[in-house]
């Protein structure tokens, strides 16, 4: 009963500020703080793991799909969104029966995806609330980073702390320091979740949009976010995430390059010279058993490169539906399934993989085409260019671990502002092609004629 009211709470704070102040300051006021600072394992038992956010998005999505006044416009993103829900729920009910699998994952996917991307599309129209947004996130992301300093080096978590009693901890040792997890329950999530604020806090300054200076402190709110965000970073101790954050930057940083071309051929020349070298050492440096490596790091690299061997004939046996959440079988030994694109493959069968990675694919290819045309300095490009090197950061990062969490929902909302941009530059495409028409453009000199007559 206790911990029923507990998850509550963000509900019934997000309900008053919903009557009060409006759905868009529900959700940056109370809706990513409970993304961002509660830890999100902690769930509601009785009424299939609802989480703090979870609870916190119910009133927001009722009230603005009450009380909205603009019209809902399909795109191609949508279908996705819902056909990988849809599938996630046939696959389980499939696997577990519609009481044991189904109705729970029905209720999980739409709280944590389905009303997020809904009220992301909805509440981005304004291209105002996006900035707020990336502030928001931005700053709650140095807030984590400078509360887990303590869990760095005493090694106690001070976001799961009051909730240990009833919900287990993560924790790890590297190098003598605790792997920060803060809120999200692992420190390659934190890590993650660093390199999307970073990004966020990136577009913030090369829009010039929060630049004012923090108090006592000689320098921008947005350039202590980002030095505070860097430091979390480092101090997560994962690597799957500062490759990912890298592959994000070079992406993002091609994209904003004055010469595209020059840029890509580069990139394309720099890894033709140095990446046959550096594939044959990494080869060579996780082809070994895992009992023989030389450190815990080449334990680890070695384990997730015979992950994808072992399990594929796991896959083929239930290819179509996969073996349910927590249903498949373990191989060798390898209860942790650190690959995001295998771990679908074996919970929902290859066509959830698929749903998947049209996700990380299709948005960003809309994007690219949408803003590489435009200045490299305007506002939509700048954002799309972030958005873009969102998704490559979570398609990198989901070769290392299986994705989910906070992460996943920061994705799904980046994909409702995806949807609203690609649609607003659609409608601003057709005006323009309205104005330039000779139809128009005839009335306009008959109009003009008229007025001189």
């Amino acid at each position: 009963m206790i911990q029923t009211l507990v998850i509550a709470i963000p509900g019934l704070l997000a309900l008053i500020v919903c009557l009060r102040r409006g759905p868009e300051r529900a959700f940056l006021n109370v809706y990513l703080p409970a993304l961002l600072l509660l830890p999100q394992h902690f769930g509601w038992t009785i009424s299939g793991q609802l989480t703090f956010a979870d609870t916190a998005m119910l009133p927001i999505a009722a009230f603005l799909l009450l009380w909205s006044k603009t019209k809902w416009q399909w795109s191609t993103i949508d279908f996705l969104v819902i056909a990988y829900i849809a599938i996630g729920v046939v696959a389980e009910g499939m696997n577990k029966g519609y009481k044991l699998g189904s109705q729970n994952v029905a209720l999980q996917e739409v709280c944590s995806i389905f009303l997020p991307y809904f009220a992301a599309k909805q509440m981005f129209r304004h291209p105002e609330f996006g900035v707020d947004v990336a502030k928001r996130v931005a700053a709650l992301l140095a807030v984590v980073a400078i509360f887990s300093v303590y869990e760095f080096r005493m090694g106690l978590n001070l976001f799961t702390w009051p909730f240990e009693s009833i919900s287990p901890a993560y924790g790890a040792i590297r190098g003598g320091y605790t792997r920060i997890a803060g809120p999200y329950y692992h420190a390659l999530s934190l890590g993650l979740m660093m390199a999307f604020a970073f990004q966020f806090a990136r577009w913030l300054e090369w829009n010039g949009v929060w630049n004012d200076r923090m108090r006592f402190l000689p320098i921008s709110k947005v350039r202590f976010c980002e030095l505070a965000i860097a430091a979390g970073s480092v101090m997560s101790l994962s690597r799957g995430p500062w490759l990912a954050a890298a592959c994000g930057a070079v992406v993002v940083a091609v994209c904003r390059a004055q010469n595209r071309k020059r840029a890509i051929w580069s990139i394309i020349l720099v890894t033709i010279v140095i990446g046959g070298p550096i594939y044959t050492r990494f080869n060579a440096y996780v082809s070994v058993d895992p009992m023989a490596a030389r450190d815990v790091l080449q334990e680890d690299a070695a384990y997730r490169n015979k992950l994808i061997p072992a399990y594929i004939p796991v896959i083929e046996e239930r290819a179509t539906w996969g073996w349910g959440v927590g249903g498949f079988p373990v191989v060798e030994g390898m209860w942790s399934v650190d690959n995001g694109y295998l771990f679908m493959a074996l919970t929902w069968g290859v066509y959830a993989l698929a749903i998947m990675v049209a996700l990380f694919v299709w948005p960003p290819i809309r994007l690219a085409m949408f803003s590489l045309p435009l200045l490299r300095n305007d506002p939509r490009a700048l954002a799309a260019f972030s958005m873009i090197g969102i998704y490559v950061m979570y398609a990198v990062m989901d070769f290392t671990a299986s994705g989910g969490g906070a992460p996943w929902t920061i994705l799904i909302i980046v994909t409702g502002w995806t949807a609203t941009l690609l649609k607003a530059a659609a409608a601003e495409l057709a005006v323009e092609e309205v104005r330039s028409s000779p139809a128009m453009q005839s009335r306009a000199q008959l109009g003009f004629r008229r007025v001189m007559v």
